[in-house]
């Protein structure tokens, strides 16, 4: 039977407050999952790593020498992971004084990043004034000045000591952030951090759930445009100095972890994001399931050398087409899902569409 436009709108909106309201003793207990098992390992570990980086960073530049610059590469590569469990998340503290665009200032087409450390080489005293960080430049705050100044050959911390001392800077600044971002997290709720219009009826874990799969949605464009397609020149042309953390090799390894959270994020809590979903659609739910973990599989598959080897521009789009079709499917398949418990998905904040 069709029903008039109106009456089906009226119906839809119904359907959508019932379900939502239904489902809010649950939102609670899944939203509080997602900071326990997600948000707060996440941040804890990105935070224990980058000590150990400023540490490893501070015993290189006391006495140079290759196997210390190997450790402090390896230690970087370790924070780098640590990163991508929560880069699909732009919320709560990390959006603090541009937190999450500073700890990764990707991409970085026209080199700021380098230009601007190389200055802060040429007069690395001025990193010492207990102001300098308060106005710096995000270029220079996080991995990628970290990545820069370890891997372009326009830097080199054994043989220069301006240039080390410019790393111990950044890395001392990365490590407080990170320990201040995890201790914020540790103090505070989700809920916390949700501001609603006044008008508004949603309880703040339903907002904060809807955040959540809003960013969640970005973040797997990001991955399939940004991190993928641009790059390798799915849709145009190549430009593989456009793959995240290029420098140090790490461009698959960072999609590899980006999508291994996805299923351990469906499934946090108790109720899991899942869970609810099964009771509202068991099959859709086992879908969505079933293609996050095929997405894993798809990009572990790809060689190692993806990125770096010598493969031609067709031979690279052939071997990511599986990958993509899976990450988009994935994408449709999430908000299909998540449509169908109440949330409203829209406006796309990472790309201004």
């Amino acid at each position: 039977m069709k029903y008039p436009r109106n009456l089906s709108a009226l119906a839809c909106s119904v359907a959508l407050c019932i379900t939502s309201h239904s489902y809010a003793n649950d939102w609670s207990a899944a939203v509080a999952g997602i900071q326990a098992d997600v948000i707060q390992p996440a941040y804890n570990n990105l935070a224990r790593d980058a000590q150990q980086l400023q540490q490893a960073v501070a015993e290189l530049c006391l006495a140079p020498t290759e196997p210390k610059l190997q450790k402090v590469k390896q230690q970087f590569i370790t924070n780098i992971d640590d990163w991508q469990q929560i880069q699909w998340l732009n919320f709560g503290p990390v959006t603090y004084f541009m937190r999450y665009y500073a700890m990764e200032y990707w991409p970085d087409k026209k080199g700021i990043t380098r230009r601007q450390l190389q200055g802060l080489s040429k007069t690395p005293e001025v990193m010492t004034d207990k102001d300098f960080w308060h106005s710096a430049s995000i270029a220079v705050r996080g991995l990628t000045a970290i990545e820069t100044l370890l891997y372009h050959p326009d830097f080199n911390v054994i043989e220069h000591a301006a240039d080390c001392h410019v790393l111990t800077g950044v890395s001392e600044h990365h490590a407080a952030t990170t320990l201040e971002i995890a201790k914020q997290w540790s103090e505070s709720k989700v809920g916390d951090w949700v501001f609603l219009d006044e008008d508004s009826n949603s309880s703040p874990d339903h907002g904060a759930m809807e955040l959540f799969v809003q960013q969640w949605i970005e973040h797997l464009s990001a991955i399939k445009d940004s991190k993928l397609e641009t790059p390798i020149g799915y849709n145009g042309r190549a430009n593989l100095k456009l793959a995240e953390f290029y420098r140090s090799q790490q461009s698959l390894p960072a999609i590899i972890e980006n999508l291994a959270t996805y299923p351990v994020l469906f499934h946090a809590g108790q109720p899991s994001l899942y869970e609810l979903a099964k009771r509202n659609d068991g099959p859709q739910a086992e879908e969505m399931d079933r293609l996050f973990q095929q997405s894993v599989s798809l990009a572990k598959a790809l060689p190692d050398d993806f990125f770096s080897g010598s493969y031609s521009q067709q031979q690279r789009v052939e071997l990511a087409r599986p990958l993509v079709q899976s990450i988009s499917q994935s994408q449709d398949k999430l908000v299909e899902l998540v449509t169908s418990l109440g949330f409203n998905i829209g406006f796309n904040s990472r790309d201004g569409d």
